[in-house]
């Protein structure tokens, strides 16, 4: 190929995939490790998957003992913050989840697996999933400004998506082959290389940065949270994640719920929660690549976050008016492909306009607990609604004024990060 046949493809990609010149060594490594971290979880994911479909009755004692263990895990990642540098921290978190996956491979035995080795799995994936997604993109808001971020997370989301579509068609047609216990084998493979990834993209530091990634930030292992309900900006985002977990979890349980009614087996219920991620990811990866950076950039961050609760408020409709587990199944794989493609995104970008305690300290508090809280809470919600009578049907119509709540939030939410992202860049110096 000539050098200007190069030089056009180069041209044609940046501007289809809107890359700057010299951006594309940090995207390719993120697109990269964030592919194989997704990868990895949704190789499981199929198999909690199956675990919450088996206990669909006690669902929301899974979710109060998730909770119960990030309010322990919280404080020891705190802990790790506040006394090494990012450099030894991010790899050992990773590592010591490889090390996780290992030892339920070594326990899983399939449909003879004690039930609550089961059980335990369900909360460990839980933990596992918010937290190394929560350290990727605490890295990601710390390595790209803020106007590479509307530019770029999409693209590196979409990386993401492409693991998560190949993670459960993996899943999917090696269960029945090699087992839970090999699947999960091969995903504590896929992540240790996502780690490896994460030690090398080092040397990718945005210069002018590479002194802070070597400090220590300091503090007090519980300033994530103090920071967190000290600021109104980061209650708007906890608010707006309530408003989506509520829609989210209901739509969780309540495929768990159909599921376990109309699947018999370990194995089928694993592959249709492997289609069902598939589907997720497909529609995800078409909104990264290409919708959602370019509604950022032709209607702002405001008028952009307030069409996913708009949309999803049609999806309640029509589970109320006429509910089947694949109607039910549908309405659920659009809000998760919307969470992938529209609100993963956003809500990242959402931190590049603040500094880096906040970006680890309080986004972790906000991914983790705040997020599993958020689980709790709508999931016992939803056992209360059913325990008094009501059917899946009845709830989604009353989830309709919290899909309002949400509307109102979103709007607030996406005009302040406008505010600060004017005052954030005014502030500091352009870097490449």
């Amino acid at each position: 190929m000539s050098t200007d046949s190069s030089t056009d493809f180069q041209g044609f990609a940046e501007r289809l995939f809107r890359v700057e010149h010299g951006e594309w060594p940090r995207l390719l490594l993120a697109f990269s490790t964030f592919f194989l971290i997704l990868g990895c979880w949704f190789m499981l994911r199929p198999i909690r998957g199956t675990v919450a479909a088996n206990n669909s009755e006690i669902l929301p004692w899974l979710y109060t003992a998730t909770f119960t263990s990030m309010l322990f895990v919280v404080p020891v990642f705190g802990y790790l913050v506040a006394r090494f540098p990012r450099r030894i921290f991010l790899p050992a978190v990773y590592f010591f989840f490889v090390a996780n996956i290992l030892l339920f491979a070594w326990l899983f035995r399939g449909e003879q697996t004690n039930v609550w080795i089961q059980r335990g799995f369900y909360v460990w994936a839980s933990v596992f999933n918010l937290f190394v997604y929560s350290l990727f993109w605490s890295y990601m808001a710390d390595l790209f400004r803020s106007s590479q971020a509307q530019r770029l997370f999409g693209s590196i989301m979409a990386g993401g998506s492409f693991g998560a579509m190949l993670g459960p068609l993996f899943t999917l047609h090696m269960a029945s082959r090699i087992g839970s216990q090999g699947i999960m084998l091969v995903a504590a493979g896929v992540l240790t290389l996502a780690t490896l990834l994460v030690i090398s993209m080092r040397r990718l530091t945005v210069p002018g940065r590479s002194k802070q990634a070597a400090q220590v930030i300091g503090g007090s292992i519980w300033e994530g949270a103090r920071r967190v309900f000290r600021s109104r900006y980061l209650i708007f985002i906890c608010l707006l994640m309530l408003a989506h977990n509520l829609t989210a979890t209901f739509l969780y349980n309540g495929l768990a719920i159909l599921v376990d009614q109309n699947i018999i087996g370990f194995d089928a219920r694993t592959e249709f929660f492997s289609y069902i991620d598939v589907a997720v990811q497909i529609l995800a990866f078409a909104f990264q690549f290409f919708i959602t950076t370019r509604l950022l950039s032709y209607l702002g961050m405001p008028k952009t976050i307030i069409i996913i609760p708009l949309l999803l408020t049609g999806g309640m409709v029509l589970l109320g008016s006429a509910l089947t587990v694949v109607l039910f199944a549908g309405v659920h794989v659009a809000q998760r492909a919307l969470n992938y493609g529209m609100i993963g995104p956003t809500k990242e970008m959402l931190f590049t306009v603040v500094d880096r305690e906040t970006k680890y300290k309080c986004k972790n508090f906000i991914d983790t607990v705040v997020y599993r809280g958020s689980d709790v809470t709508a999931s016992w919600a939803v056992k209360g609604l059913m325990g008094l009578g009501l059917t899946l049907s009845n709830i989604a119509w009353l989830l309709l004024p919290i899909m309002l709540v949400w509307s109102v939030i979103a709007w607030k939410l996406g005009r302040q990060y406008e505010q600060l992202k004017r005052y954030f860049e005014s502030e500091l110096p352009q870097q490449a």
